[in-house]
């Protein structure tokens, strides 16, 4: 096997003691072995620092910032510090597969025209056990990731694999006042300069249940989270072309993202009204991927219908 490229891995962490040690092992661990590990401190109060410290490898380049200053920020420090062809994030509490950067590499060197390519994970609770199912990704090929990222992320950022050269040539950075989703923005950012791809492979395990910063702000303040996330949801549109009304945006992170049911008549006119305004727009734009946006439109929007279907199916049969 040829290493002719390199690849850096940003490891980023806040408080995590209890699983760094471990996260750091499974990236030193890698079959492919040319490779930098960046890991990035931000900010933590606990043991974490001198974990990190007790490391003696050429392979780590090692940052510890004061104040917690959220992942968006240490996760663009470390792309500052990267000097690999491809990079790849990585966070403190999670565990590598042994041939993920092996697999990926081979790929990306045998599809130049792929930019980032992931795949799935499986699920881990805050003790190590795992779940007995891999996560695999829904939507494989450019094509389908490209249409279905108007509707959520389909990109598992810890499974995830890019070429530098296409942030370093668009200068293209996550969003550091996003404190939700700032992953989802970068690929929406990267998706008009090339193709994506998922894999169907475990790439690693991905803890859940512990009192991760994501999972705490969700149930902190769902509301600032839902905004955050809907203005990704906005740009995306924008992004590709779209002119859509915020209360049609709205409408389309309501109950085609968090798959909210519809209840009122009015909502299905408006599901019918955008659906015919997004297929224009298609047609305008000449996307090749719109075949395949307006499909995932229905099956997400009819999911949500249903609710209100059979409600007034059985509202009907009683009168």
């Amino acid at each position: 096997m040829i290493e002719d490229k390199k690849v850096s891995i940003i490891l980023c962490f806040y408080n995590e003691e209890k699983y760094l040690e471990k996260a750091i092992d499974s990236v030193l661990a890698q079959t492919y072995s040319n490779f930098e590990l960046i890991i990035v401190n931000d900010g933590s109060t606990d043991g974490s620092n001198q974990i990190v410290k007790n490391y003696h490898d050429d392979r780590i380049v090692y940052k510890s910032y004061e104040g917690n200053k959220r992942l968006a920020y240490a996760r663009n420090r470390g792309l500052e510090l990267a000097t690999g062809d491809y990079v790849g994030f990585f966070d403190g509490d999670d565990i590598m597969m042994p041939d993920k950067i092996e697999k990926q590499v081979n790929y990306l060197e045998e599809h130049s025209e792929i930019i980032v390519v992931s795949g799935g994970y499986i699920y881990m609770d805050a003790e190590g056990n795992l779940d007995n199912k891999i996560i695999e990704p829904k939507y494989l090929s450019g094509s389908q990731i490209r249409a279905y990222m108007l509707f959520g992320n389909c990109i598992a950022v810890g499974a995830a694999l890019f070429r530098k050269e296409i942030i370093n040539k668009h200068g293209i950075i996550l969003d550091e006042k996003n404190k939700a989703s700032e992953d989802y923005q970068l690929w929406i950012d990267m998706l008009p300069y090339g193709n994506f791809a998922n894999l169907e492979e475990c790439f690693y395990y991905y803890r859940i249940n512990h009192g991760s910063k994501a999972s705490v702000m969700v149930k902190k303040n769902r509301q600032d989270y839902d905004m955050e996330v809907k203005k990704i949801l906005e740009h995306a549109w924008s992004m590709r072309g779209f002119s859509l009304e915020r209360k049609e945006l709205s409408f389309i992170y309501n109950f085609l993202n968090k798959n909210k049911k519809i209840w009122r008549p009015n909502d299905v006119l408006m599901g019918i009204c955008i659906y015919k305004k997004v297929k224009k727009q298609i047609n305008r734009l000449k996307l090749n991927e719109g075949k395949l946006i307006l499909q995932y439109y229905k099956k997400q929007w009819l999911r949500s219908y249903k609710t209100y279907w059979l409600i007034n199916k059985v509202i009907g049969t009683e009168g």
